[in-house]
């Protein structure tokens, strides 16, 4: 089994992301992290092989975390999982040896995409295996920028929805800033359900934070709070 360490301060990505990782064979989460200085103590007290590592955390970033892991020398390989989209910080990633690099939102398709790839590097290594120059090439394409474009809405979601949710959480009462999927779908007009997948969404882009807790009967009734500071992120997508 390859084990993997998650390494994301939202709570509820980081539940999505192992959630994700269950899915692919021969992946086990082994811990999770909230902040760059938790994951290092999890490295020393833990077997890890590759780290799922966000880079908008607080104190240091995924990319200050990366470089201390290369000062140590410590063996782990990591795949970045982050809203970073720019050049110099996708460049620098790639420059300490991320193995890839998953802009958010993606869909589970290019999770385990990047996960068999990597599963498929670590058999070869095991293996004693051989390259030639193009399947060499063909790897080394992989690590350029260049194709590395954000993907748009996942499947189910539309924008003209995305939008009425935006405007509703953007407009809501600062004297009560927490709100239920449940209040807003009855401002937006649309289901419960529906409205917990666009916030699903915002919080993988950390426009939201959430809040878990539980109504009459044991019922989850999450609470959400908006990241104004994040708001641009979701924008693009509209």
């Amino acid at each position: 089994m390859i084990r993997v360490l998650l390494v994301e301060d939202d709570p509820m990505v980081a539940e999505l992301n192992r959630m994700y990782l269950s899915r692919v064979p021969g992946f086990e989460t082994v811990a999770s992290a909230r902040s760059a200085s938790e994951a290092l103590e999890l490295l020393q007290s833990h077997t890890v092989d590759l780290l799922l590592l966000d880079i908008f955390m607080p104190g240091q970033s995924g990319i200050e975390l990366m470089e201390g892991i290369r000062r140590r020398a410590l063996d782990v390989d990591v795949i970045f999982v982050t809203a970073a989209r720019d050049a110099v910080t996708i460049d620098r990633a790639l420059k300490l040896g991320a193995v890839d690099y998953l802009i958010k939102p993606f869909e589970f398709e290019r999770l385990k995409q990047a996960l068999d790839r990597y599963g498929e590097t670590r058999r070869m290594i095991r293996d004693g295996q051989t390259l030639d120059q193009a399947e060499l090439d063909r790897r080394l394409a992989r690590r350029t920028p260049e194709g590395r474009k954000a993907e748009g809405l996942p499947k189910g979601l539309d924008r003209n929805t995305l939008d009425k949710v935006l405007q509703a959480i953007s407009a809501w009462p600062e004297t009560t800033p927490w709100f239920t999927s449940e209040e807003v779908g009855q401002q937006v007009g649309i289901s419960r359900v529906s409205v917990r997948k666009y916030f699903e969404f915002l919080c993988t882009l950390k426009v939201l934070r959430m809040e878990p807790g539980y109504g009459t009967g044991g019922r989850p009734v999450h609470r959400f709070l908006l990241q104004k500071a994040y708001l641009r992120e979701a924008k693009r997508f509209l």
